[in-house]
């Protein structure tokens, strides 16, 4: 194995969607109706062996008390937001210690809040006479989407036409997440995702963080042993028509964005990414005079 030293620090990514004064409407938040669900998951464990861990996790919402979430055309005003999250942990033939806390709100959250949230901390040591490896996938997106609004609360959005004073349609997706392969490591991981609210002030938002090293026992072992791999992917574009899942309308923005970073061999790798839509400003107010 090439021994390499790596250490990449990504600063925190932040992609503006909507730079404007007033109200705008380019990807805005969805909103809970009547169904107000949770989920939490708690993980601690300490292995000698082999420890796996799976999980996987879709949540699809509509602002719509009568909504269809099996029909893909949308109302006019009807936003949804669709969550996944997985794992996939399988530490074979080592000494593990893992922690995991996991939340998933479906309930109208705050600037500063999280529908999405899971922490993980994984410390892992091969049995070096077992070929002892641990394989590790993690993985977040949210997809936020909306027919034109023919309301007065939402006005046009800065980067598209829409139809008359009306906010145009939009179709957001944003991933990201880690995978590794490696005989030793201490891993900690992040992710935080919103994309319910009742105000369509509040930014949708995925924020992914990633930090991995040796265990530290000793001089020798500062630096993860293996490969790591750290990504994001964004996809938005808005129409000046109501959205379908076929595409119904002109594209009038299309924004792509595709970030990877691989580390192999003796490695330290620390990368946060983070997508976030403009806060939505309601407009000023003119003094009574």
């Amino acid at each position: 194995m090439n021994a390499c030293t790596m250490r990449q620090l990504s600063t925190v990514l932040i992609i503006i969607l909507v730079l404007t004064t007033g109200w705008a409407s380019a990807v805005r938040p969805t909103s809970a109706t009547y169904d107000q669900t949770g989920i939490t998951t708690t993980i601690d464990a300490t292995c000698i062996g082999t420890l796996l861990v799976n999980h996987d996790m879709e949540w699809q919402q509509t602002n719509l008390p009568n909504g269809d979430l099996a029909n893909n055309t949308l109302s006019p005003d009807e936003t949804r937001a669709i969550f996944t999250y997985r794992e996939n942990t399988l530490a074979a033939s080592g000494t593990t210690r893992y922690t995991k806390e996991y939340n998933m709100d479906g309930s109208n959250v705050s600037d500063g809040r999280d529908n999405l949230y899971a922490r993980h901390t994984v410390n892992y040591q091969a049995d070096q006479s077992q070929s002892g490896t641990m394989l590790w996938d993690e993985g977040a997106t949210i997809t936020s989407l909306g027919a034109a609004t023919n309301g007065n609360e939402v006005g046009r959005c800065v980067f598209a036409g829409g139809t008359g004073g009306n906010g145009a349609a939009f179709k957001g997706t944003v991933e990201a997440g880690s995978a590794m392969n490696v005989q030793e490591v201490a891993a900690v991981t992040t992710v935080g995702g919103r994309a319910i609210s009742e105000s369509s002030t509040v930014p949708v938002n995925l924020r992914y963080g990633f930090d991995a090293q040796g265990l530290g026992t000793n001089a020798n072992n500062t630096l993860a042993v293996g490969a790591a791999e750290v990504y994001m992917n964004t996809n938005f574009e808005t129409y000046d028509n109501i959205y379908q899942a076929s595409g119904d309308g002109n594209v009038t923005t299309k924004i792509t964005d595709r970030q990877r970073t691989v580390a192999r061999g003796l490695f330290d790798l620390a990368q946060t990414h983070e997508y976030s839509s403009t806060a939505m400003a309601q407009p000023t107010v003119a003094p009574v005079t």
